[in-house]
């Protein structure tokens, strides 16, 4: 499955400092592509925070290896 850039996942999250390596950020990428799919572009808009914390968790607490 292609995933977004990590351009337009910044732009859909509105931040453009996404903590990550260079691999956290690209599962980040298809997982944010998976939810647009799903659940559309208006609906990662309206839960940007809630993902964004949850990223932050995920990141802090080394879930992807």
């Amino acid at each position: 499955m292609k995933a977004l850039s990590l351009e337009q996942v910044c732009d859909l999250l509105g931040r453009s400092d996404i903590p990550g390596s260079a691999k956290e950020l690209e599962k980040l990428c298809i997982r944010i592509h998976e939810l647009v799919k799903a659940n559309g572009e208006d609906w990662v808009i309206e839960n940007r925070q809630k993902l964004l914390s949850e990223w932050d968790f995920i990141i802090q607490h080394g879930v992807i290896s």
